[in-house]
């Protein structure tokens, strides 16, 4: 009985906010799982075993954790952006992975267990490249504008390694195409705001801005300058 309680203690714990985007999979931040156990079970510990390397370069780590004087542990290969092993990895690459081993392993305890069972936002079917392509493709430039800048730098460089043999100059092109339209998008809006500023056009303000998602209205903010951000301000209040 004392098993299924500290499972079931531990499965109800609210993991939402140490859920970290990066790209379009959701993990779960190992800092913020191994503190909801921490709470529970000060006593509890981790490890991690010697990394294993394959004769193809790639490599395998284990994560070892002791909770409630339960021992369990779980392996995980050293992967790239779209699950796929890679050869000869970094410092960097080893570590991140340790450290998704390790909620892996918590999950074992009930800890972050609904991530893997699809209650919380998981994996998506797409691949970082197939959604930059397809929001390329669509010409909605801001939301292209929201997602890549939504990646973090490793993503972003295996954006272009992920195209296509004999596409990846077009691809490059049209990545950067795209993120030229957003800029000439957000300055054009706030361009306009300026103008609304200084003929105290409130009308032509409220009609510019009302027609902007939250993530365009964040990035137009950002360009302005004090005086338009006040008049918006004061606007926006009446």
């Amino acid at each position: 009985m004392e098993k299924l309680n500290r499972y079931v203690r531990l499965s109800r714990k609210d993991v939402a906010p140490g859920i970290e985007r990066k790209g379009q999979l959701d993990f779960l931040s190992w800092a913020y799982a191994w503190n909801l156990v921490s709470e529970e079970y000060p006593d509890a510990n981790f490890y991690y075993a010697d990394p294993v390397f394959f004769q193809d370069g790639t490599c395998m780590v284990k994560a070892v954790c002791t909770v409630d004087g339960k021992t369990m542990e779980q392996t995980l290969p050293v992967m790239n952006h779209k699950n796929a092993a890679i050869p000869n990895p970094d410092a960097r690459a080893i570590s991140d992975a340790q450290q998704r081993a390790l909620v892996k392993c918590l999950a074992l305890y009930g800890v972050g267990i609904s991530l893997y069972l699809g209650k919380v936002k998981g994996v998506l079917e797409e691949s970082p490249f197939d959604v930059v392509s397809r929001l390329i493709d669509s010409g909605d430039h801001s939301k292209f504008h929201e997602y890549v800048t939504g990646l973090d730098e490793r993503t972003r460089t295996d954006l272009f390694n992920d195209a296509p043999a004999g596409h990846k100059t077009k691809f490059k092109d049209a990545y950067r195409g795209a993120l030229k339209h957003a800029n000439l998008f957000f300055d054009s809006v706030s361009e306009t705001v300026s103008e609304a500023r200084e003929s105290d056009d409130t009308d032509l303000l409220l009609e510019t801005i009302g027609e902007l998602t939250g993530y365009e209205k964040n990035a137009v903010w950002a360009r302005l300058g004090a005086e338009d951000q006040q008049f918006i301000q004061s606007t926006t209040r009446k």
